[in-house]
């Protein structure tokens, strides 16, 4: 069972550092290298779907550059929709500009007959400033019969213009709405699509997530919801560890306080750190026993000069602060 415990002499003669004027009990802290930079590749909320099944991903180990594809989920209800989209899309717009010449055709006839009314108006004028004493009265009063209507028919014309005229704005703007709309939402599916292929922002090796249900890593094929995660990029400088404290032992840590560092691979590796955090909650590890662990985050004084990668094993030794190094 990985725990902290105060190391007995004998702990150190194995790791090599046993001084005989330094003999005393020292914390030992399990922990993990892990990087202060990682990317986390999760199944990305695209399209109305809640799960995507994974059609591609890069070996695991393999250690990506930037731009690198990681992840890329299946796309055949997205490009399906792609499709469809772009279709309508070009309906739209077909029809507005069928429509358009349509509307524009329409006000040049109306127009043409405004004018013509216009003609007749004035035509009717001329006729009707005709004495009664040159022509007869029936004439007179057909003439003046003939005014009033080129009158009423000019208003008419008058009229419609105006009302073909909003009907065009306002058809035009319909038909504008529904281009948008249509652009918008091939817009918003080609960015759905784009989500579904995921590149790598950092270079680092690639991890693959696990699938919590039937305890194994995730793989090609693999159906998740949104959400769950899928890989991660562990940047390979800036390393630091994470260790765990007993709740029994956290009182002898303190923040800045020096530590040692060493590989479970090497012991003989000793590396100079200290404390830079101590979580303030303890949680319990189910494979730990019903102990509660506070997480203590640890920095190297230089980076190593040795090949480190993360995940790595390390123990993590330190002096009960009350006590003097």
């Amino acid at each position: 069972m990985l725990r902290s415990y105060i190391l007995p002499l004998m702990g150190y003669f194995l790791l090599g550092a046993v001084n005989a004027n330094e003999i005393q009990p020292k914390l030992l802290l399990t922990g993990q290298l892990i990087s202060s930079k990682s990317q986390k590749f999760s199944v990305p909320q695209a399209g109305n779907s809640w799960r995507y099944q994974i059609q591609w991903m890069i070996d695991e180990g393999k250690v990506a550059k930037v731009g690198d594809n990681v992840v890329i989920f299946d796309k055949t209800q997205i490009d399906s929709q792609v499709e469809q989209l772009k279709a309508n899309l070009l309906r739209f717009k077909a029809q507005e500009q069928s429509q358009t010449v349509q509307l524009k055709k329409t006000i040049l006839q109306v127009k043409f007959e405004l004018k013509e009314k216009q003609l007749n108006l004035e035509k009717a004028q001329l006729d009707a400033s005709i004495p009664v004493d040159y022509i007869s009265a029936k004439d007179y009063a057909d003439n003046q019969f003939n005014l009033m209507k080129a009158k009423n028919d000019l208003t008419q014309a008058e009229e419609k213009l105006e009302s073909e005229l909003a009907k065009q704005t306002s058809t035009l703007k319909q038909l504008r709405i529904d281009n948008e709309k249509a652009q918008l939402e091939l817009d918003n599916t080609l960015t759905s699509l784009k989500k579904l292929t995921i590149a790598a922002e950092i270079e680092g090796p690639v991890s693959y997530g696990r699938n919590m249900w039937q305890d194994k890593k995730i793989a090609v094929g693999d159906t998740l919801q949104v959400g769950r995660n899928v890989a991660n990029i562990y940047a390979l400088n800036n390393l630091k560890v994470t260790a765990w404290v007993n709740e029994v032992d956290v009182d002898k840590l303190q923040v800045d306080q020096d530590v040692l560092v060493y590989l479970d691979t090497d012991l003989s590796q000793q590396l100079d750190a200290r404390v830079t955090n101590i979580s303030s909650q303890a949680n319990k590890k189910n494979a730990w026993g019903n102990s509660r662990w506070f997480e203590v985050s640890v920095e190297f004084a230089n980076q190593p000069n040795i090949e480190l990668s993360p995940g790595m094993s390390v123990l993590v030794s330190a002096l009960p602060k009350q006590m003097e190094l």
